[in-house]
């Protein structure tokens, strides 16, 4: 669990412990992580945006044998401001933690699944995407986080389309307003908001049942989705009431 100190990582963390299974979790604030965890999970402190560290927990991973099946990439960095404001070194950084530091696991860690694939054809192998609702189309005040979770959607996709035929499963989680450290730093009405826990129970029942996309809430998924079929022109023309 790649972001399990805070919001939707930290109670899907907490539902899979509920249930048996075994856990490591990581994020930057390792202090935050034994504060949470204790006893009942592995603990790897890891800032997936820095190189160094992720080639330390792979290589650590590769010596124990001890990669995991099961990955939920769930890192991010968020704040609003409108483009006149952005800042291109929180810009960066938005962008090397939400999207470019997947490119520093991914691989290696499906190379190993591959390897393991060879020889045991029953493991169940599934990576798990965190991306956004704000990925489907341009939103204000957004452009790197939007950006970066469009990102993520495409490599979510690719990453399907490839692995699916080694025998590697591959979600993509689209989540809507989530009450979380990040969506409190918004100031405007954040409709269908919900708990953290309510989207971890909502992508566990779309693990489940093997959907590709799991998006919740579905009220504000939908109109997302609709949005995303609309001619360019008209969906520019609505976005401005956004």
């Amino acid at each position: 669990m790649i972001g399990a100190s805070e919001g939707i990582g930290l109670a899907l963390a907490q539902e899979l412990i509920k249930l048996g299974s075994e856990v490591t979790v990581s994020a930057r604030n390792e202090n935050r992580l034994r504060e949470i965890y204790s006893d009942k999970a592995r603990i790897r402190a890891l800032d997936v945006s820095k190189l160094s560290d992720c080639e330390n927990l792979l290589a650590e991973f590769s010596r124990d044998k001890s990669t995991p099946d099961i990955v939920f990439w769930l890192p991010a960095m968020y704040q609003p401001l409108p483009i006149v404001e952005e800042d291109s070194s929180l810009s960066n950084q938005i962008i090397t933690t939400n999207l470019t530091s997947a490119f520093h696991v991914l691989p290696s860690i499906v190379r190993t699944w591959c390897k393991k694939r060879e020889t045991d054809k029953n493991t169940h192998l599934h990576w798990i995407w965190f991306s956004s609702l704000a990925a489907y189309g341009g939103l204000p005040n957004a452009a790197d986080y939007g950006a970066s979770k469009a990102g993520l959607m495409h490599l979510s996709e690719t990453s399907y389309i490839e692995l699916r035929k080694k025998g590697i499963n591959v979600t993509l989680v689209s989540p809507g307003f989530v009450d979380t450290r990040l969506t409190k730093k918004n100031t405007f009405h954040m409709p269908f908001i919900i708990p953290s826990q309510k989207a971890a129970l909502l992508t566990l029942r779309g693990l489940s049942k093997g959907q590709y996309e799991i998006h919740f809430p579905k009220t504000m998924s939908l109109i997302f989705k609709l949005f995303r079929l609309l001619p360019r022109a008209l969906y520019f023309r609505l976005a401005r009431f956004l």
